[in-house]
């Protein structure tokens, strides 16, 4: 009985910790001694699977990441070339080239999202922690995108409190802002509002803004699967944020989405990200 407790003690441990241990006996029984050879077995052959699926990911994702940027160069010169060729165009031949073009539009927008999933991928297990001011990050990803909100004539309300300075990931902080900004660019009328703010600790983000048609089930936008254009004529609304709860949810935050009528609003809530070396970045 010493024996068995002792093996199932040690396999106990090896299953509740990542570790390449094995079960040991000192009996001389030799059912035990088979019991213990049978267990160690079945735990290198388990390690085995676990060290040939980790490689498998890696090759994953390293194609993943290898096609989607043999994609994407291509796709950038396409788009430019026929943006190019549709100024100069009238007619049919412009309206051939506008469907060219909207289509080419189409295939980099879910490029995009699929180089952001395999970056999540990447980062679920190696987050790139530094310290820097997120309220400078999210000014940034504004104005670059002032010049298509003015275009779009939306009125941008902003209220950003200064000097956020956190440890996490920039990357994904600025992959998170893109998103939604860029979701509010294509479908805001004419407001937006966003909003930084600590609140005793509690990193606070709130992206506001109008839609023309009114959103019956906003929870549902986080669903993957889900889109609020059935004919994705428009592109698909809930893909873009459930590529944003996924980053999110990397970072350890939490996402909230609210709806009333024509209002559609973002809320991102994130613990444990302030340094207390805040002074040392200016």
């Amino acid at each position: 009985m010493h024996d068995i407790s002792r093996i199932t003690k040690d396999l106990n441990y090896i299953n509740e910790n990542d570790t390449n241990g094995k079960v040991t006996t000192s009996t001389t029984l030799l059912v035990i001694k088979k019991l213990a050879q049978a267990c160690n077995f079945n735990l290198e052959k388990k390690q085995q699977l676990k060290e040939n699926q980790e490689i498998q990911n890696k090759q994953f994702n390293q194609m993943l990441t290898n096609l989607t940027h043999d994609i994407k160069t291509p796709l950038t010169v396409s788009i430019g070339y026929v943006q190019l060729l549709n100024q100069n165009s009238t007619g049919k031949n412009q309206q051939d080239l506008t469907r060219v073009q909207d289509n080419l539009n189409s295939v980099n927008y879910y490029l995009h999202y699929l180089m952001d999933f395999n970056l999540i991928r990447e980062k679920s297990k190696n987050l790139n922690i530094t310290q820097f001011n997120l309220s400078d990050v999210l000014q940034r990803e504004l104005f670059n995108y002032y010049d298509q909100l003015n275009a779009k004539k939306i009125n941008a309300q902003i209220e950003i409190a200064p000097k956020i300075i956190v440890n996490s990931d920039e990357m994904l902080f600025k992959r998170i802002f893109q998103n939604l900004l860029g979701n509010i660019l294509k479908y805001a009328t004419t407001d937006m509002r966003v909003m930084l703010n600590n609140d005793g600790g509690i990193i606070k983000l709130s992206f506001e803004n109008q839609t023309a048609e009114k959103i019956n089930d906003g929870t549902q936008l986080l669903n993957r699967f889900y889109t609020a254009d059935n004919s994705r004529t428009n592109r698909s609304i809930g893909l873009g944020l459930s590529i944003v709860q996924s980053l999110v949810t990397t970072l350890g935050g939490k996402i909230k989405l609210e709806t009333n009528h024509n209002k559609f609003v973002v809320k991102l809530t994130f613990k444990h990200l302030q340094t207390k070396k805040a002074s040392t970045i200016v």
